[in-house]
C-alpha cells in the first residue's frame, strides 16, 4: 500500500483539523458467552500439513478435527484455497509490483515507496536493534526491500516467499545491487501456512549448517499477516526458527484504523474566520470484531487484488502468546510532514491515524 491516491483538492485548501470516528465499536462480551464464541480461538492441536489445506466442512468431527482458527466467526473457509489464489495473484503482478514498488530514480532502483521509506523501514531498524554479526530470516520477503535493507548494513540474509517470481524479483535485485551489500542474501521457498514446510526447512538447515547457524537473531515479517488465512503454523514455527536473546519484528496493517476495519473519511467545510475552504479528515470504524476475508489491493491500481484477514488486536497477538511469543515492544507508525493537499485520500492527510502497526516479540524463556 502507498500513501496516495488520485482525488485532487483546490490548493486553497488546508488541512484544519484530523480526528478519528470511532463508529461501532462495542465492548465484547465475556469469553464464555456465545458472541465471543464466534471469533474465539479453538486451542486444541491441529495436525500438519496434511489438515492445514482441507476445507473444514471435509474435515471429520469432534474436538481435535476443529480448525485451530476461525476465520473471524467465519469458519467455512477453505484455507488452501485462500492461499492459492493469493500466490497466484501474487505471480501474476510480481512484474507490475516490482517496477511500482522500487521505481527508477535518476537510474537507481529506489525500496519502497513512501510507505515503506517514511514509515515501514524506519521503525523495523528501531525495533529490530541489529548489530553486526547477527543473522536476519526475512519471512514474505517478496522482492527483498527488507532483505536487501539488512544486507547495506552488512547483515546475512535469508528471505523466504512462497512465490517464486517475487523471489526471482528479488535476485536479479541482487545482481544488479550487489555492489552495495555488504553482507548477503540467499532467497528460498516457504509456505506460512504450513507448518511442516517450515519444519522440514529448519531441519534441511540442521543437516546442511554448522549449528551455530541454523537458527536467527533476528526475524522479520513485513506486510505478511493480513494475507494469511492461519496464523497458527506461523506462530508455532518461529519459536524454532530464532535463537535465544532473539528478536521477531513485525510489521502490518493497523488492524483498527486501516482496511478492512478502517476507512477514511473527509469533510470540506468553510472557516467562517478567512472564508477558506478546508479538510478535516477522520477513520470511521463500523465494524471491528468480525470481518470476513476480504479482497483488496494493496496499492492502487495493481492488477489482481488480494485476499485479507482482518483480526482484532487479541485474534492478532493471541497465536504468538499461546506460544511462549511475548511482546516487548510496539511502534504505530504515521506519516509526519506536510499534508498533501492535491491528493484528498491520502494517508500523508490521516497523521492522526497510524497506517501501521509495529510489534516485537521475544521467546519467553529466551529472554
Amino acid at each position: 500500500m502507498d500513501g496516495n491516491n488520485q482525488l485532487p483538492l483546490p490548493e486553497e485548501q488546508t488541512i484544519s483539523s484530523i480526528g478519528v470516528q470511532e463508529a461501532g465499536l462495542k465492548r465484547s462480551a465475556p469469553p464464555e458467552s456465545d458472541s465471543m464464541k464466534l471469533i474465539r480461538l479453538d486451542r486444541s492441536p491441529q495436525r500438519y500439513p496434511s489438515e492445514s489445506h482441507q476445507s473444514i466442512h471435509n474435515m471429520p468431527s469432534g474436538r481435535h478435527a476443529e480448525p485451530m482458527e476461525l476465520l473471524n466467526g467465519f469458519p467455512d473457509q477453505d484455507y488452501g484455497s485462500f492461499t492459492q489464489d493469493n500466490l497466484t495473484a501474487w505471480d501474476a503482478i510480481a512484474d507490475w509490483w516490482e517496477s511500482s514498488q522500487s521505481p527508477e530514480v535518476d537510474g537507481k532502483p529506489e525500496d519502497g515507496n513512501d510507505m515503506f521509506t517514511q514509515c515501514l523501514l524506519p521503525v523495523v531498524d528501531e525495533l529490530a536493534e541489529w548489530t553486526e554479526g547477527e543473522s536476519v530470516l526475512d519471512l514474505g520477503a517478496g522482492s527483498g526491500i527488507i532483505a536487501r535493507r539488512f544486507a547495506k548494513k552488512g547483515a546475512n540474509v535469508t528471505g523466504l516467499d512462497n512465490s517464486q517470481k517475487m523471489l526471482d524479483k528479488g535476485r536479479e535485485r541482487n545482481e544488479k545491487e550487489r555492489h552495495l551489500l555488504k553482507g548477503s542474501i540467499q532467497y528460498d521457498y516457504i509456505d506460512l501456512t504450513d507448518l511442516g514446510n517450515m519444519q522440514n526447512y529448519m531441519k534441511q538447515r540442521e543437516n546442511t549448517l554448522p549449528s551455530s547457524e541454523v537458527k536467527f537473531d533476528i526475524i522479520t515479517i513485513s506486510t505478511t499477516l493480513k494475507s494469511l488465512p492461519t496464523l497458527e503454523p506461523l506462530a508455532k514455527a518461529l519459536p524454532e526458527m530464532l535463537k535465544p536473546h532473539g528478536r521477531i519484528v513485525i510489521v502490518d496493517l493497523h488492524p483498527a484504523f486501516s482496511k478492512p476495519a478502517g476507512h477514511r473519511g473527509m469533510e470540506i467545510f468553510e472557516d467562517p474566520t478567512t472564508g477558506k475552504q478546508q479538510l478535516s479528515t477522520y477513520i470511521k470504524v463500523p465494524k471491528y470484531l468480525n470481518i470476513p476475508p476480504s479482497r483488496s489491493e494493496a496499492v492502487r491500481g495493481q492488477p489482481e487484488p488480494l485476499w485479507v484477514f482482518h483480526r482484532p488486536f487479541w485474534a492478532l497477538m493471541d497465536p504468538f502468546f499461546r506460544n511462549q511469543l511475548v511482546l516487548d515492544g510496539m511502534r504505530e507508525p504515521a506519516f509526519e510532514g506536510r499534508p498533501v493537499l492535491s491528493q484528498a485520500q491520502s494517508y500523508h492527510n490521516f497523521q492522526q491515524t497510524p497506517m501501521l502497526l509495529a510489534f516485537r516479540l521475544r521467546h519467553v524463556s529466551r529472554r
